[in-house]
This record gives C-alpha cells, structure tokens and sequence, in this order.
C-alpha cells in the first residue's frame, strides 16, 4: 500500500468509530506498546530469551520498534512462533496503571485498502492488554488470553460513501449495511459496542448469545473516552511492528479447553482481511451475522444491587433472581470515580453462593471521591446478568 492520499485520511477520520464500552468492563483500546513497555514482558523465541521490557545486562530492551519482520537487531531471524510472553499475572495491575499514561491510553489504528474485487475499505483495529471473556474469569476460566486484537471496517461505495459495515466478533464477522448503522448524531461515526472482556464488536448493545450458554454482553453504559486515530502507513519503518508475525501474549489453549479458548492472538498484518478485507465477509449480500444457537434456558437476573460506604470501605447489598438449576458463583463489581481524571475504573469478582446478602469490594475507596459503581451477578452455565448502577457522593 502506497501512502495514503490526504482524501483517504480524511475519510477514516470522518467515520472513526466511537467505542462504546461495557459498565465491568476494565480493558480498554490503548496502544500495543503497552504489550511491550510493560516491565514483567519479554519476547521469547522458544524457550530463549530474545528482548525484555525491563531487560539486564546485554539484554535489547523489548519496544514496538523492535519488532519486525526480518531480523531483530539485525541479528536474530523473526519467528511466526516467537512470542511476547508476561512473567507475572496481575493484567488488572498492568492495564490499571499502563492506561494512564498518556502515551498509551486510548487508541486506535486506522488505513485504507483496496480488496481484490476493486472496493476500498476504511479499517480500524484496536488492540487491548487482555481478553477476559465476560470479566468472570475469576470464575469459570474461560476465554483467557493475553493480548486482543480486534477491528471493525467499511467498504466504500463509488461517492466514496460506506455502503456496508463489518464488525470482527470472535472467529468471524457480522454485516449490515451502512443505512442499518447506528452513527453519533450530527456525525458519521458509527457506533461500536464493545463486549465485556472478549472485546468482540456489536451494532447494538445487550447480550450477544454465542452459543446454547453462552453469550457475550455489550451494554455500553460505560462513558465513552474519544480514542485518538493513528493512520498507519506499513511501508514505513515507523509502522514495521505491525508486520511481526509473531503472538502478542504467551496463552496457549490448553488440553482440555473450554468455548472461546485461544491462543494470543497474531497481529493485524497476520489476519487474511489485512491484506484483502473481503475475505472478513466474503457475501455481502446475506447482511447477516453467522447462525448461533440460542441460549436454551431462562437468564438469570439481578432485582437489586445497592452499593453504599462504610467509612473506607465498599458495600454492595443485592438480591438475585435465578431460574430453577442455576447456582450463583459471585457478583462482579466495577468501581470508578470521575474525581480520578485518566484513570480507568477496577473490576473485581467477589465470590458468594447465596441469591441475596453483602458483599465487600476487596480494596478500601477514597472517601474524598466520588464513584459510580456497576454491579452484575455471575451464575452456573457461564451466564452473567445485566449490570445495576449507584452513584456514591462523596463523603461529607
């Protein structure tokens, strides 16, 4: 791809999409150099050690610079297996802190390309620490993996306006056409809601099912940060790390694996759609996400979530309601003060087998702050319920 003309860079930034995330979510798009700055990474070539973030001796120091196709340092010959591996696990701590410095919070990676029946595309693709699938990992371990690459793109029509939109979700992609599109007001931005965790991208919000019980959830309560658009020219060094062919994470599936288990993923330049967007979503004309089954028993749901303070400390009374067979495994408690300008709020998922009680946020809270607190409850069949919302003034 040649650099891009100034039309085209004009039109990725007319309809750069506006995210819109989930109330638990605690992942958001920022820059990969979070991946590869952050002190506990390192690329690995098997079991050698190539760069680390934080490295010792004659180590290189890991960056996206680094990265490229060829030769690291002109030395080491580039790997499809290589890997940017993370020593610990705390991805909560890493994203919590890497996201708020301005260096890294809120991005996105824009180009245009032609595909191989002549339409040009506008892409955007958004890369976040961690997929946690429905932020109840702490539950039932499912969908983990470090590193999220995800993206959304829209095909041109001849007055270079969209005519369709794709969104990435999973392992495919969902099409409408762009009159079915929601788009912020007065703009021609659409709007892209965000799944909890799994980071898939939906036209609408609510649940998502995926499969008999299964679902993903994307209710876009959560305030939207404007995520600044950098357009990417790869023919340039500066853009070189989107060529690696390597994984963005250590995960492996294990053995015995569980719905929506994979691998870290591989980054944009390594996806079919990268190259010929087309392949994302061959027919067009079916204007319909693949066929899913949907989800077989009653949801559960949640009658009261009431967050209160006691001196320093967060409380949350609720009472769930569940259909006959589903177990309650915990709540799961997003916390955020709009006093904290750049820092992103904390999900924790408090255990407890009872339909109604107390549960404490495992941290103390500023009394001095303010704080929106979203709650939703976690059940048996990997099923979490919509989230309820308490503002908490501060405390006088």
């Amino acid at each position: 791809m040649a650099d891009l003309s100034t039309e085209k860079k004009v039109l990725l930034e007319r309809h750069r999409p506006l995210l819109k995330y989930d109330s638990n979510e605690s992942y958001f798009a920022d820059s990969p150099a979070e991946w590869t700055d952050w002190k506990e990474n390192r690329l690995l070539q098997g079991k050698d050690l190539v760069a680390a973030a934080a490295p010792t001796g004659d180590t290189p120091k890991l960056s996206l610079p680094f990265l490229v196709a060829d030769k690291y340092d002109d030395k080491v010959v580039v790997k499809a297996s290589d890997l940017i591996d993370c020593k610990g696990d705390d991805y909560a701590k890493a994203a919590h802190e890497l996201h708020q410095d301005h260096r890294y919070r809120n991005r996105m990676y824009g180009r245009a390309v032609e595909d191989s029946k002549g339409h040009w595309w506008l892409q955007y693709w958004f890369f976040y620490i961690y997929n946690d699938f429905n932020l109840i990992g702490g539950f039932f371990k499912a969908g983990l993996h470090e590193g999220d690459w995800e993206m959304i793109q829209l095909r041109l029509g001849e007055d270079e306006a969209p005519d369709y939109a794709v969104y990435a979700q999973h392992k495919g992609g969902e099409v409408r056409r762009w009159d079915q599109v929601d788009v912020v007001p007065g703009t021609e931005r659409p709007f892209v809601y965000v799944a909890r965790g799994s980071h898939a991208s939906y036209f609408s919000p609510g649940k998502h099912p995926l499969g008999p019980a299964w679902a993903d959830f994307a209710d876009g309560k959560r305030r939207s940060p404007e995520v600044k658009l950098e357009i990417v020219n790869e023919q340039t060094e500066e853009w070189h790390w989107l060529l690696w062919p390597g994984h963005w994470g250590g995960t492996k599936v294990p053995h015995i694996s569980l719905p929506f288990d994979a691998d870290s993923p591989v980054g944009p330049a390594q996806h079919a759609q990268w190259k010929d967007p087309s392949k994302l979503a061959p027919d067009l004309a079916a204007e319909a996400a693949p066929a899913v089954q949907a989800l077989a028993q009653p949801l559960p749901s949640l009658a009261k979530a009431q967050a209160r303070r006691d001196g320093s400390d967060l409380l949350v009374d609720y009472a769930a309601v569940s259909p006959e067979g589903q177990e309650i495994r915990g709540l799961v408690v997003t916390a955020n003060s709009p006093d904290d300008a750049g820092v992103p709020p904390l999900t924790r998922t408090v255990e407890s087998s009872d339909l109604t009680g107390t549960v404490k946020w495992p941290a103390p809270i500023d009394p001095g702050k303010r704080y929106d607190v979203h709650v939703s409850a976690a059940f048996d069949e990997h099923i979490a319920t919509e989230s309820r919302r308490t503002d908490l003034p501060a405390a006088t």
